[in-house]
Parts: structure tokens; C-alpha cells; sequence
């Protein structure tokens, strides 16, 4: 007997059972029949079922290997079929908690700001999709505070890029992602702060002296609890002629794991029910 089995990934795979038909004389001779002692509840269901479509498009089952691969913590897996999912039922009940899902897997898969940037910028494209296209969901509240630190996580992405090419002296390097950070992450308060910073030592660096000013004074005039705030005032009296104490030694402690931006998007990762 033959049966068409459908992986996890859609993908048919052939195959081949043979059927052992039992003489009359093994009749309680204490014999198995085949397939005694498995485990049916954890086999894909697809194996069972004869109707090759049906398992390929029908969204419960589509949802049940998707879900099956989150709760196991095979978040890459999650995200091919929740996006299978998605491409088939665009306007299905289930479509808004599909995008959400897909986005936690996403999150799931972020490490830290000196590693591979996708899942990061992919959680935030799917969170935007979700927000922009179910307003109003169920998920509206917890998509926004993911969205949030999501979003702050990308803008420390780009200052740990520019920090690193301040300190080999790659300055015009430096300067274009720094600005960067300005000019598309406003609203990411800590990111900005150290984005500023590291534009007015770059400036500085490079005998801008203008420049260095206006990017320190911005610092002491609207990031008053910024850790480095006392060495910018200091800076920039120094900077704009006046006799104060020599300026200390810039500390460019920067936190190479960025647990504590990570750990912020874990804790947001509980489903209101």
C-alpha cells in the first residue's frame, strides 16, 4: 500500500508500507500487529490523511504545524508556516493572529545588537503589517510595545555600526550611520542620546569644531540624565573657550551583548488571552 505523507514543509514525500498479511496459523502466537506501540497523536496527522489537499491548504492544519513548532521553540520552522498561512488566507479570522505569531517567532530569533539584523528588522516589518492593517485587534496593545522596543533595538543596531568604526577611525564611516540614527530613529531616546554622543567625538575627532558643538550641546541641553552628560558640559565649555578642568577621557563602554534590550523584548512576549 502506498500513502502520499506531507511534511512539515508542504513537501510530498512517497511512502512505502508493506502490508504483512498473517497466516491463519499465527493466531495467538502473541504476535504484534505493525505499527503496535507508536505513538499516533505525535505523528503529522497529515500521514493519516488521504486527501493531499486538504492538508496542504486547509488553515487549521496549517495553524496546528505552526503552533506545534512554536510551542517546541523552532521558531525558523514557525515562521514558514505561518507565512504559508498568510499567503493562502489573507482575510481569514485567524489572518491578524498569524501576523502576530510569525512576529513573536521573529522575536524569538533576535539575539543581540552585534549580530544578524534580520529578524529584528522582519519583526518589525510584520508588527507594522499587524498594526496597520488589523487596527483595533486583539493584539493592537502588545504588537505596540513589542513595536516599541523592537524599534529601539534597530536604532542601537546601527550606533553599535557607527561606534565601532569611531573606534578604528573610520570616521566618515562613523558619521554616516551615526546620522542615521538622527535622521530615522527620533523617537529611540537612548539610541539618540548615544548616537549624539558619538557624533560629537567623531566631529571633534575631525576638527569640526562646530559641528562638535552642536551635537554636545544638544546632549547637555536636552539629555540631562545621560550617563556621559557631565563630560559633554565639560566638552563643550572646552569646545566654546572657556577655562575649566581638562576634558576626561571619553569612556566608550558600550555593552557588546546587549542583554538588557533583548531580555526587554522577552518580557514582552506574553499572549493576552
Amino acid at each position: 500500500m502506498m500513502t502520499f505523507y506531507i511534511t512539515r514543509f508542504g513537501t510530498a514525500v512517497l511512502v512505502c508500507t508493506a502490508v504483512l498479511f498473517l497466516i491463519s496459523g499465527c493466531a495467538g502466537s502473541g504476535q504484534k500487529n505493525v505499527g503496535d506501540g507508536i505513538d499516533h497523536a505525535a505523528v503529522d496527522e497529515a500521514v493519516f490523511d488521504p486527501d493531499l489537499t486538504r492538508v496542504a491548504y486547509d488553515p487549521t492544519i496549517i495553524m496546528k504545524r505552526a503552533e506545534g513548532f512554536f510551542e517546541r521553540k523552532e521558531f525558523a520552522e514557525a515562521v514558514v508556516e505561518y507565512e504559508h498561512f498568510l499567503d493562502l488566507h489573507k482575510v481569514h479570522r485567524l489572518t491578524p493572529y498569524a501576523l502576530y505569531k510569525m512576529s513573536l517567532s521573529y522575536v524569538n530569533q533576535i539575539q543581540t545588537v552585534d549580530r544578524d539584523p534580520e529578524p529584528v528588522i522582519k519583526a518589525r516589518k510584520s508588527l507594522e503589517k499587524l498594526l496597520a492593517d488589523f487596527p483595533g485587534s486583539r493584539y493592537e496593545s502588545d504588537a505596540r510595545a513589542i513595536h516599541k522596543a523592537v524599534y529601539e533595538l534597530m536604532a542601537q543596531q546601527e550606533v553599535y555600526v557607527g561606534r565601532f568604526y569611531y573606534r578604528k577611525g573610520g570616521y566618515l564611516a562613523a558619521l554616516h550611520r551615526l546620522e542615521e540614527v538622527v535622521r530615522k530613529y527620533p523617537d529611540a531616546p537612548d539610541a539618540m542620546a548615544k548616537a549624539l554622543y558619538y557624533l560629537a567625538l567623531t566631529y571633534r575627532k575631525i576638527d569640526d569644531r562646530d559641528l562638535a558643538i552642536e551635537y554636545t550641546q544638544k546632549i547637555v541641553e536636552e539629555y540631562p540624565t545621560f550617563k556621559h552628560h557631565e563630560e559633554m558640559r565639560l566638552m563643550l565649555a572646552e569646545l566654546q573657550g572657556e577655562m575649566l578642568p581638562p576634558q576626561q577621557q571619553p569612556t566608550t563602554t558600550y555593552a557588546k551583548r546587549s542583554k538588557d534590550w533583548v531580555e526587554s523584548l522577552r518580557s514582552m512576549l506574553m499572549f493576552t488571552r
